[in-house]
């Protein structure tokens, strides 16, 4: 058997935002890359930070010390999970280290099946157009919608006070569900960013069959895996 060593890069997994999909993130990761090359897990390495910290730094406006906040847990050969406002001062401070940008594992699944235009669900964060994952979306010449304000404050509620704690209730299923079919009926979107990585805990595809459903954390996590074990060329899902 040969070394991981010699076969994988090193893996940076920023953890904690939040814990439930830190594991969803780890599990997946050692599995792919078992399943690619048996007898061996990731070379991952995990610093875990306090997602509850982080978001009352966002609802303060705080942008700079949310940053600072992410940036102590940036070390690795590259990254992957993290707070994506923080990519621009990663690739300044860390110009050796590959950011695999959730928007870009999205943004080229998307691509591949010949669509356009699509639903993006997320934190109230996420669901703005100058947010950094969906200005990736948009580098990529994919039209992006949003729920209405209503929606955005309740789905913003499910996934703060519910999924960051592996709350999962029929109730919220459904509110989800109504909303992705509104936009499908309403908007007449393409498709749906789970641009959350908590709603995939949620929300799976055969909940809703109709509309097609993209799984950030599944396709981030495929991407990092191809890219670990030298699968993938980051050129290639690039902008």
């Amino acid at each position: 058997m040969q070394s991981n060593r010699r076969e994988q890069r090193v893996c940076g997994l920023l953890g904690g935002l939040t814990y439930v999909s830190t594991v969803d993130y780890y599990n997946y990761i050692n599995r792919m890359v078992n399943k690619a090359l048996p007898g061996h897990g990731s070379r991952i390495h995990i610093v875990s930070l306090n997602v509850f910290y982080y978001v009352k730094l966002l609802e303060q406006n705080e942008w700079s010390k949310a940053i600072d906040y992410l940036m102590e847990g940036i070390r690795h050969r590259f990254i992957i999970r993290l707070a994506h406002i923080a990519v621009p001062r990663i690739t300044d401070c860390y110009p050796y280290l590959v950011v695999l940008h959730i928007g870009d594992a999205v943004a080229h699944s998307i691509k591949q099946k010949k669509i356009h235009k699509i639903g993006f669900l997320g934190t109230r964060f996420a669901m703005k157009f100058d947010s950094q994952v969906v200005q990736r979306l948009i580098e990529h010449e994919l039209e992006v919608i949003f729920p209405d304000e209503e929606e955005i404050v309740r789905l913003n509620d499910i996934i703060m006070n519910e999924l960051s704690f592996n709350i999962v209730t029929e109730e919220s299923k459904q509110t989800f569900l109504k909303v992705i079919q509104r936009l499908n009926d309403e908007q007449n979107i393409e498709g749906i960013v789970l641009g959350c990585t908590e709603i995939p805990v949620l929300i799976k595809q055969n909940d809703i069959p109709h509309v097609l459903l993209f799984d950030s954390t599944q396709l981030h996590v495929q991407l990092a895996v191809d890219y670990q074990i030298g699968r993938q060329s980051i050129k290639a899902v690039l902008p």
